[in-house]
């Protein structure tokens, strides 16, 4: 691991397995504050490799949070990775960035299939977490720490995932920056942080806060958070014995298209807004904008799906309230006599806000087209089903 530093802030480098002969990559981790020191805050960007409006955010925090700590205002640790997936960085086929999917080691989504901590910690802390969850919680976080130490490391796959749990694993707060196809800003929070996560959206001014009941759906941010209620449930205890001392929401700053730096800094000063407001920066707290929506369940969130293939056509434009059964689009049929007579209507699913559309417009049967926020939890809707593949 190289180190470099200066008076604001520290920067390693962490490399990675060599995957094939003559090539090895590396993550560039930046550090402020006292290593060890609480509160903890981890914020990366880039999982998806190739959703960079999150990576200009996080470029945006960076001299954000060297005036912090020129100023003497970080009290705990703050670590950010602008561009956590150097592995999907990588992928381009025919001139096209590929960062949501991994090419290797056994391919997937970079952010799916993360371990499932909260059975591995179980074994680790039986019979050692009592009622005082000031002597629980650095159980919990040691314990934690020792299951990602032991974590596989062999494939480059396995040692980027370890790399970054081993960064974010004990923080109070773990900030993972996405974004969607064409979309609003939206969040995703575990239903246990609905305050945390709705204070975040009013900073953010976030039109859509989603809550997730799934504890180890295999996602970085149920990786983080899931653990504490999954051993709390396990092991009998309250949430004063044992809080869910880990907030790790997911922050989808719009569309893929959306690198604006105009944009980057705002959310990057919300941010920071958010972070002086629960006191781990200090200087001056920003009054609390008002919520630009109420919570609802991901449950709740459905998927608009292409009845046919061909070419899609919308009627109803990102951000529109829609009820079920509203025209959203056609599918034109481009092989018809008339392509414009040929249209397939797609019809709303459910009553809520339209906060996505796809980025493509040629669609196959099944595709996801757009997704729904909505308030009423749907039968077909499965807890722990993600959004999107």
């Amino acid at each position: 691991m190289a180190k470099a530093r200066d008076d604001m802030h520290r920067t390693d480098v962490i490399a990675l397995p060599m995957a094939s002969p003559g090539t090895q990559r590396s993550l560039t981790v930046h550090r402020w504050g006292e290593p060890g020191a609480r509160p903890k805050v981890y914020i990366q960007a880039g999982l998806h490799a190739d959703e960079l409006p999150g990576v200009m955010t996080a470029c945006q925090l960076i001299p954000l949070l060297d005036s912090a700590q020129q100023a003497g205002q970080i009290s705990g640790e703050v670590i950010l990775l602008p561009c956590a997936n150097p592995i999907g960085l990588s992928q381009s086929l025919h001139g096209l960035h590929h960062g949501r999917f991994s090419f290797v080691d056994g391919a997937g989504n970079f952010n799916r299939g993360w371990p499932d901590l909260g059975s591995m910690v179980l074994p680790l802390v039986d019979g050692k977490l009592g009622s005082d969850p000031d002597e629980n919680i650095p159980v919990m976080r040691a314990a934690l720490r020792d299951a990602v130490a032991s974590l596989p490391h062999l494939s480059e796959r396995q040692a980027h995932q370890k790399a970054l749990l081993s960064l974010s694993i004990d923080a109070d707060f773990v900030f993972d920056l996405h974004c969607d196809a064409q979309a609003l800003l939206h969040l995703f929070a575990n239903v246990e942080h609905e305050d945390l996560v709705m204070e975040l959206g009013c900073d953010m001014g976030a039109p859509v806060v989603m809550l997730e009941s799934s504890i180890d759906a295999g996602l970085f941010d149920e990786c983080n958070g899931g653990p504490w209620v999954k051993v709390r449930r396990a092991m009998g205890l309250s949430p004063d014995a044992l809080p869910a001392a880990c907030f790790a929401p997911t922050i989808e700053l719009r569309g893929q298209g959306d690198v604006s730096p105009t944009l980057a800094a705002q959310d990057a000063s919300n941010i920071m807004a958010f972070l002086r407001r629960r006191g781990m920066i200090g200087g001056t707290v920003p009054d609390l904008a008002k919520a630009l929506c109420d919570a609802t369940p991901t449950e709740g969130c459905d998927m608009v799906l292409a009845p046919s293939a061909g070419m899609v056509v919308w009627h109803k434009p990102i951000g529109a309230t829609v009820e079920r059964g509203d025209h959203l689009a056609d599918i034109l049929d481009l092989t018809a006599h008339d392509p414009l007579s040929s249209g397939v209507q797609v019809l709303s699913p459910q009553t809520g806000l339209l906060f996505s559309h796809r980025l493509t417009y040629l669609t196959r049967p099944g595709d996801v087209l757009g997704q729904i926020a909505g308030a009423t939890p749907l039968s077909h809707r499965q807890v722990g089903q993600f959004l999107n593949p």
